[in-house]
């Protein structure tokens, strides 16, 4: 079996808060946000370009000096057969499982988590949940799309909820005039049944894809904070919400 990977980062401590991970970045993803940071990784090959006993190589390598594995992407879900087969070699040798996520795919998503080959999901909630506005944002969202990216809300809620993983992060990364009012985060918060906790995290506009956004201010701490404040006021059912910035990390904030 192969793999369409983009990269292999043997220790992070930035893609799972509190952990010491190893992030294997997979190609290929359903979406085009103009804003992404990992534009090269959009796109990928109509097959697989790795094979999965090297990627299990690399985990057993730095398996004494992790806490677990977590796929990113691109959108790892997209290769579904795959991600699950190196989750049961991790698992089987004492690892966690973690997942960043647009929530394109959420049978894949229930399959994993059903399997007991997810331990914590970190799902993006790019904009409100109304088809126009993710359609603006998205680049690339047809009616379908957003519709299972709802129904994938909705499922990492209630698969939190009922314990069948481990840690929910819901996050939302805000650019100039992308999600940055406080009545877009709150819509956000207020779709959020059940997540351990809500991030909205600092746009990096200089290494977006597009030209227009790369030409932008990065919005300020004091904006995130205030909507921050938004997020808290629209729910009671998340645990803490954070600011993510890149001076200052992760801040509880409510």
């Amino acid at each position: 079996m192969k793999l369409n990977l983009g990269d292999i980062i043997p220790t992070s401590t930035l893609d799972w808060p509190g952990k010491v991970v190893l992030v294997v970045f997979t190609r290929g993803c359903p979406l085009r946000c103009p804003y992404c940071s990992n534009g090269r990784l959009i796109d990928s090959p109509e097959d697989g370009d790795t094979d999965i006993e090297y990627i299990q190589e690399r985990i057993k390598d730095a398996a004494d000096f992790i806490d677990g594995v977590v796929f990113s992407g691109g959108e790892p879900f997209m290769q579904p057969l795959a991600i699950k087969e190196l989750a049961s070699y991790a698992k089987g040798i004492g690892l966690l499982i973690g997942a960043h996520t647009n929530g394109a795919y959420p049978d894949r998503i229930g399959s994993m988590a059903g399997d007991g080959l997810l331990d914590a999901i970190f799902l993006d909630v790019k904009a409100p949940l109304e088809y126009e506005a993710y359609g603006a944002v998205g680049g690339k969202v047809d009616r379908a799309t957003f519709e299972a990216i709802k129904r994938s809300v909705a499922l990492c809620c209630s698969l939190r909820k009922s314990q069948k993983i481990r840690h929910l992060e819901i996050r939302t990364t805000v650019f100039r005039g992308i999600s940055d009012k406080p009545s877009d985060i709150e819509k956000i918060a207020g779709a959020i049944g059940f997540a351990d906790e809500y991030v909205i995290q600092q746009g990096r506009p200089e290494v977006a894809m597009d030209e227009k956004i790369k030409a932008l201010d990065a919005v300020p701490r004091s904006e995130l904070l205030g909507l921050a404040g938004a997020a808290r006021n629209a729910s009671r059912s998340i645990g803490s919400i954070k600011v993510r910035t890149h001076i200052f990390g992760d801040e509880i904030v409510g």
